[in-house]
């Protein structure tokens, strides 16, 4: 039997620029590695033309000429200073080099390939191996390519530096090491529902060589951002063309098109902001919670936290089984993006909602008194205050926000009825999706009149969060951002743009607004005096909040959840500076059964701790710092004035006449939002 050897494929990977001693490979630093020319390794036949030995070669049976695909490394996710959330690494995998038998026969074949394999294995201390069909198929048809038999549950196992130094004797005599791109997620599990993940496109084929066939397995995004922008981020595959003898051995490879590096995607998070979001969310609100923080100028995405989360490195290059199933059996969802994709009763921060829809119908004023009883009779049912002891007195919105009485809301809402609270809910961006570009964003519920005829009992849930309102944490700041702008609402922005490894920007987002709001400056200066309050005022249900860098205005909120696990939610919504907003916030935390819960106690620390370490951390230079330099850190609460104080005893609401017909809702859209695009 005559058996020749052929070891090109490591002195091909140099070529590519695949072989690396670093330990991760960005987008931008591939290309450099990557040939300008053609590049000629092995004997090329003395001094014979590559055309003329190509024609005499052809002629024989056993020689090859292939022209394979050398798949793109797939471009870097950053956030928007540049710091990487998800790039490349260069791995090596065990393979069989097979070499030319003449007149082989099954059992030289099998003996051959099962004898490197066992001693590769006793080196490692492994038990791989593969089916006897799939080592004669590719003997067959593509025994001129390697082999890889490092394999664990259908994954390719890396072999690592340490590894690699005890297989060294026995490489280059039927064993090689085969590299490849894998994708690495350098901060594991930080902004994991956001990234997402990737998979590959399809597995090797099997059968005979064709032109275009892949040099190693591609990659694919599956989830978040890896899969909204696998266009950008996938590269241009390369090309080579290969040449062999009969032999086997190969005597010359000519790259007919070197890959073109993916593109990098400059998301509009803060990785300092995201990871102090995280971090308090995983000391705080172990059992789940997520918390969003936008800037108001522009919409800008700054964190966008959910916990807990997964590391993301576990789907590299695939997820094992017994992972996937830890995951997706763990009662406490890790795989569910809660800032997103968690649908949440607001509770008590619809209050704003409810405040500022009331004033606006001109039933209510910034100074109408409602008294804030233990209880308040709607129909034949009574509706509670959270404060059961006893009656605070009379109330106006300002004070009624700082304390979050329901009673007053109860009797604002049934006064002004309910197409006005609702209309507000959805001129807000409640019960649509924000158009951020990942696709399964939640779109949230406001009940409304079109649907059915909403009566006062139901309203009375309504107008403090309970009942079928649902929003999600990304809603609830998106609403906190345009309270704070006042005249429009801004885009949430989560991709700022799509640039080539030179930084040449190829696409973008620009800042955009995505409706006017247009509040009415005397409504909307009562509703932030009460936020103020709540934070800064006496007797305050959020002054856990408070920082010393900035005012914050806030409102807090405390819901039924999941009644039959007897689970509340707590909440905590605002934004800062109170007088002259920039960031808008919003915290939702997800109690145990059977746990008390409070928007001030557990809700409002989150908020106090990520801004305090911020500003603490931030240089001064840092953008948001400067935005906030010459804003006045404290405003005086002003708890405003009282009209017509009722008497201590409230009466049971009137009958409601008919409502008007309800504003036309305006539609979502994820294609219609990511960078002003129609499907």
């Amino acid at each position: 039997m005559q058996t020749v050897f052929h070891h090109p494929w490591p002195l091909l990977a140099l070529s590519f620029g695949l072989l690396s001693t670093a330990p991760s490979l960005s987008a931008q630093d591939a290309p450099k590695a990557l040939p300008v020319e053609n590049v000629t390794v092995g004997n090329t036949g003395d001094d014979k033309k590559k055309g003329d030995l190509s024609a005499t070669l052809l002629t024989q049976k056993e020689a090859r000429t292939m022209r394979l695909s050398i798949p793109a490394p797939r471009g870097q996710i950053v956030d928007r200073n540049g710091i990487a959330l998800a790039q490349n690494r260069v791995v090596n995998y065990l393979a069989l080099n097979f070499p030319f038998m003449d007149k082989a026969t099954p059992e030289k074949i099998l003996a051959f390939a099962k004898g490197k394999i066992d001693a590769a294995n006793r080196v490692l201390g492994k038990t791989w191996s593969l089916p006897d069909d799939r080592l004669l198929s590719h003997y067959e048809h593509r025994r001129w390519l390697p082999l890889v038999f490092s394999i664990e549950e259908g994954l390719n196992v890396e072999i690592t530096a340490d590894q690699q130094k005890a297989l060294r004797p026995l490489l280059e005599d039927g064993l090689l090491l085969q590299p490849a791109y894998i994708r690495y997620y350098p901060k594991a599990d930080s902004a994991c529902h956001i990234v997402g993940y990737t998979g590959k496109t399809r597995p090797l084929p099997l059968g005979p060589i064709a032109d275009g066939d892949q040099l190693f397995e591609e990659l694919e995004g599956r989830e978040g951002l890896e899969v909204t922008f696998d266009s950008w981020l996938k590269g241009i595959p390369g090309e080579i063309n290969l040449l062999f003898d009969p032999d086997g051995k190969l005597l010359a490879d000519e790259v007919l098109r070197r890959p073109s590096p993916g593109r990098t995607v400059v998301t509009t998070l803060d990785y300092n902001l995201q990871k102090y979001a995280e971090n308090a969310l995983k000391k705080a609100a172990r059992n789940g919670g997520a918390m969003v923080i936008m800037d108001i100028r522009n919409g800008d995405i700054l964190a966008m936290a959910s916990n807990p989360g997964y590391n993301l490195n576990d789907f590299v290059p695939g997820i094992r089984s017994a992972r996937w199933e830890e995951l997706t059996s763990d009662p406490k969802q890790p795989t569910l993006a809660r800032a997103f994709r968690g649908e949440y009763p607001p509770a008590s921060t619809f209050k704003i909602v409810t405040a500022l829809g009331a004033l606006e119908s001109g039933k209510v004023t910034a100074s109408t008194a409602f008294n804030c009883g233990i209880s308040y009779l709607v129909g034949d049912r009574y509706f509670h205050n959270w404060n059961l002891k006893s009656d605070e007195g009379a109330m106006n919105v300002i004070t009624a926000i700082k304390r979050s009485c329901n009673t007053w809301f109860y009797q604002a809402a049934l006064a002004a009825g309910s197409d006005p609270v609702t209309n507000m809910a959805l001129r807000l961006g409640f019960g649509e999706r924000t158009g951020i570009p990942i696709k399964a964003e939640s779109k949230g519920n406001v009940p409304t009149n079109a649907d059915h005829r909403i009566l006062g009992g139901e309203l009375a849930n309504i107008a403090i969060g309970q009942g079928a309102v649902l929003v999600t944490p990304l809603q609830a700041c998106q609403a906190m951002a345009a309270l704070g702008d006042g005249v429009n609402m801004p885009q949430p922005r989560l991709v700022k743009q799509v640039q080539t490894i030179g930084e040449m920007v190829v696409d973008a987002a620009e800042p955009t607004t995505r409706r006017p709001v247009n509040l009415d400056p005397a409504h909307r200066d009562a509703v932030i005096k009460g936020m103020v309050a709540v934070v800064s005022g006496s007797g305050g249900t959020g002054r856990a909040a408070g920082i010393k860098k900035a005012q914050i205005a806030g409102k807090t909120g405390t819901a039924q959840w999941r009644v039959a696990k007897d689970q509340n939610l707590a909440w905590f919504t605002g934004f800062l500076p109170a007088s002259q907003p920039v960031l808008a916030f919003a915290v939702v935390y997800e109690g145990r059964p059977g746990e008390t819960v409070s928007g001030g106690a557990v809700a409002a620390p989150i908020v106090n701790e990520v801004f305090t370490k911020y500003f603490e951390g931030a240089p001064t230079d840092d953008p948001l710092v400067a935005a906030m330099k010459d804003v006045p850190q404290a405003l005086a609460v002003d708890e405003g004035e009282m009209e017509g104080v009722p008497e201590i005893e409230s009466r049971p609401a009137q009958p409601m006449e008919p409502p008007p017909p309800p504003e036309q809702k305006t539609l979502g859209g994820f294609f219609r939002r990511l960078f002003k695009r129609t499907p």
